[in-house]
């Protein structure tokens, strides 16, 4: 097996860290551009690392040689940076880039105005005008974050659902972060860039709707969930006047929209890559069986803001 040489940029967050620690398990010599200051004493010996200013274009050129593949891993307040690697790559042998995606595509225009969606389409667009080959892997939702703080207008803990538009039959794409972190590694570990380059892959582990959610937790509770409805207009709404504030919650409202209107499954597309030897989660195994892995430490104040999309 020939493997590809990959850089990855962001190793730390929770998604992240996860997908780092597979790639590195597959065998692929896998290196660490980390920032001035950035704690990398827990990477394991094996791992090449790298400081490395993005804004240094020297800097990032040195560190991309011998580099088959960039990812980049980089939460939404790093997705800016990225345009570092749009400048430097032409000037390396990098044969393939993966910006920091993990969502969904923006389908439609308001979708675009959501300030993290317009930096990632812009990063996106940048690279092509550059003439770089990229590769952009999408999933929906990860099931710890939908589930637990309330983002996607669920509350498994506490028994809650909101009804957007049609959700209630409309699907929802979910997967977990470990299906996630085993998708990258085998998707970027050994393929040859060739076959990924201008592809935007999808990630599926399972699909539900809202009803099925809805009587997995009343499995769950042993008591109906509490169903809130809201209409199409009324997030719309809701995320127009966040992304004209510059709320961060525009993210979430927007995203309930494209559940609500059946855009959130065309998002990830029909490019799905289904991880070979993965037994995959279920809706009943994560909630009822109680298999759903907490999700990162969100601060109360975030928490609080998803809690009060209920009302």
């Amino acid at each position: 097996m020939t493997f590809n040489r990959i850089a990855v940029y962001g190793h730390r967050g929770w998604a992240s860290s996860a997908i780092f620690n597979a790639l590195v398990s597959s065998g692929a010599p896998v290196k660490v551009l980390y920032r001035p200051g950035s704690d990398i004493s827990s990477l394991p010996s094996s791992v090449a690392k790298i400081e490395v200013d993005v804004e240094n274009q020297e800097q990032l050129i040195a560190a991309l040689q011998d580099v088959d593949i960039v990812i980049s891993l980089v939460g939404h307040e790093g997705v800016q940076r990225q345009h570092g690697f749009v400048k430097a790559i032409p000037s390396t042998n990098v044969k393939l880039f993966v910006p920091s995606d993990l969502g969904i595509r923006a389908l439609d225009e308001q979708g675009l105005r959501v300030p993290v969606n317009k930096t990632k389409d812009g990063v996106e667009k940048a690279a092509k005008d550059a003439g770089i080959p990229t590769t952009v892997v999408v999933l929906g939702c990860f099931a710890e974050s939908a589930f637990s703080i309330g983002i996607m207008g669920i509350d498994y803990p506490g028994n809650r659902i909101v009804f957007t538009g049609d959700s209630a039959n409309q699907l929802v794409n979910i997967c977990t972060r470990n299906y996630v972190a085993a998708a990258y590694a085998q998707i970027f570990a050994s393929t040859p860039p060739a076959q990924l380059q201008g592809r935007i892959i999808g990630l599926s582990e399972f699909k539900a709707t809202g009803n099925e959610i809805a009587a997995t937790l009343k499995r769950k509770h042993g008591a109906e969930p509490k169903i809130i409805t809201h209409s199409l207009e009324k997030v719309e709404n809701e995320a127009d006047s966040c992304i004209e504030r510059g709320i961060p919650l525009s993210l979430a409202w927007w995203c309930r929209k494209s559940w609500g209107n059946g855009k959130l499954v065309k998002g990830v597309g029909d490019d799905i890559w289904e991880v070979k030897g993965y037994e995959k989660a279920t809706l009943e195994g994560l909630l009822v069986d109680g298999r759903l892995e907490p999700y990162r430490d969100v601060p109360p104040q975030v928490t609080q803001a998803f809690l009060s999309m209920f009302n």
